[in-house]
């Protein structure tokens, strides 16, 4: 470590943040400790002084109308700058959405975990009476299985 005094100071500041009390840096830099108090509180204060980074903020700050937004005028004037009819070229843009070449056929949901049967049935405009037949099929395949999974385990 150098001899210099942004050497020492910054030795100082080193050590401090590595743990190291005032008393010890004091012994290892051979100064005294109100010396090694005074650059350790200087630099606290050079610290809190220090304007903070805040890179989206100063970005923000740069746009022109972050105080009012822009006139009707502007944005409309804006809006034909930015979606001029002639930049996007609407048959290229259709033609790459997917186009099944088959029909697809619902699936039926109804079975799975955590469905609401007894609102899909309603909102399809089922019957009470199915409804009830299609909650208790359901039930009847969850004891069903928790049988099967309990022979499993004893055997």
């Amino acid at each position: 470590m150098g001899g210099d005094a942004n050497d020492a100071i910054n030795d100082v500041l080193f050590m401090n943040g590595l743990g190291f009390s005032e008393e010890n840096i004091a012994k290892l830099k051979h100064m005294s400790v109100l010396e090694v108090k005074e650059i350790i509180n200087s630099n606290k204060v050079n610290i809190s002084k220090k304007k903070k980074q805040n890179t989206i903020r100063d970005l923000g700050n740069q746009n022109k109308w972050k105080d009012a937004p822009p006139s009707p005028e502007e944005a409309k004037e804006i809006g034909k700058e930015a979606w001029n009819e002639d930049d996007i070229n609407q048959q290229e843009y259709y033609e790459i959405m997917t186009k099944p070449s088959k029909e697809i056929t619902k699936v039926d949901r109804s079975d799975r975990i955590g469905e609401d049967i007894e609102l899909e049935l309603r909102l399809n405009n089922v019957k009470n009476e199915d409804v009830i037949k299609k909650i208790n099929s359901k039930e009847e395949w969850k004891d069903m299985i928790e049988d099967l999974d309990d022979f499993l385990d004893d055997s």
